[in-house]
C-alpha cells in the first residue's frame, strides 16, 4: 500500500498527476484523505462551484446564443434518437445538462427532469431555486418510479462500490443508461486519493467488465463505447496517470451506452 501523501500536494502537485496513494480498501483510502483535509465535494466553496458553474453558462448562452456546457455531453445526441420522457441525472449537481438539453435540442419531449443527489445538495438546490419544473431534486432514499434514460457524468468514482448505483437502476428500470466520464478499465476497483481544489477525496478506478457483467445481470446490454474527450487547459491528452503501475493506468476515460434489454 502506498500512502506518500502530504499536505503540500493540496497546495498543488508537481506533476500534472492529480492521484495519489494506492490503496486496497474505500475505508483506507478514505481516512487518508481525511487526515490530509479539506472539505472535498460538500460545503460552501463546493456550492459556491456548482451555482457559479450554472450561471456562467446561462450567462454566456443568453449573450451569445451558443454556448459550451461545463463538461463534455453527449446525452442530447442520446435523446435525439431515443426521445425519452422521463431523465434521471445521478449526481448532476446543479442541474446543468438540462439547460443544455433545452438549448441543443430543436425539439424534445421531456417531461420529467430529476436530478439524484446528496441530501446537502438537494437541500442547497431547493434553496437555491435556480430551476422551475420540470426539474426535482431527490436523495436516492426517494421513490423515482420507472424512467427512460438514466444519466451519470463523472460520478461512479465517488462511490465506494457499484451499489448505490445498481440499486438506483434496479428501482427505476430505465430503457437507456448513458454513462459519461466513467474511469474504468479491467476486472477490478482500485482506490486512490484524488487531489482536487484544495482537498484530498477518496476515489474509485472502476473495474469495468466488473460493471458491465453486474448490468448485465440485471438485463441490460451494451451498445456503444468511445473514448470521453475531456479538454485539460484546451488540449485532450491521456490521463496522467505515470506514478501508477502500468497494469493500473488508465488511457483515457470512456462514455458507455447500455439498453434495457427485451427480457426484462
Amino acid at each position: 500500500m502506498r500512502v506518500g501523501v502530504d499536505n503540500q500536494r493540496l497546495q498543488g502537485p508537481t506533476t500534472a498527476n492529480i492521484w495519489e496513494g494506492e490503496f486496497p480498501t474505500w475505508q483506507l483510502a478514505r481516512l487518508a484523505a481525511a487526515s490530509i483535509g479539506g472539505e472535498g465535494l460538500v460545503g460552501d466553496k463546493w456550492f459556491q462551484r456548482i451555482t457559479q458553474q450554472l450561471t456562467d453558462y446561462r450567462d454566456e448562452f443568453r449573450v451569445h446564443g451558443i454556448a459550451m456546457p461545463p463538461r463534455p455531453c453527449n446525452l442530447a445526441a442520446v435523446c435525439a434518437l431515443t426521445a425519452p420522457s422521463s431523465i434521471v441525472d445521478f449526481g448532476g449537481s446543479s442541474g446543468w445538462c438540462w439547460d443544455y438539453l433545452q438549448n441543443t435540442l430543436i425539439n424534445h419531449t421531456v417531461s420529467s427532469y430529476t436530478v439524484v443527489e446528496t441530501d446537502e445538495v438537494v437541500e442547497y438546490m431547493k434553496c437555491a431555486d435556480l430551476h422551475q419544473d420540470p426539474v426535482m431534486y431527490k436523495t436516492a432514499r426517494e421513490p423515482l418510479g420507472i424512467v427512460d434514460l438514466l444519466y451519470c457524468n463523472s460520478v461512479l468514482q465517488y462511490f465506494e462500490s457499484n451499489e448505490p448505483f445498481l440499486s438506483l437502476v434496479e428501482c427505476s428500470l430505465p430503457k437507456f443508461i448513458l454513462l459519461e466520464d466513467l474511469v474504468a478499465k479491467g476486472e477490478k476497483d482500485f482506490f486512490t486519493i484524488q487531489l482536487f481544489r484544495g482537498s484530498a477525496i477518496p476515489y474509485r478506478f472502476l473495474g469495468l467488465e466488473l460493471l458491465l457483467r453486474a448490468l448485465a445481470d440485471i438485463g441490460y446490454v451494451e451498445l456503444a463505447r468511445y473514448p470521453y474527450a475531456s479538454p485539460v487547459n484546451g488540449v485532450i491528452a491521456p490521463i496522467a496517470m505515470s506514478n501508477f503501475p502500468q497494469a493500473m493506468q488508465l488511457r483515457y476515460s470512456s462514455s458507455v451506452l447500455l439498453k434495457q434489454s427485451v427480457e426484462i
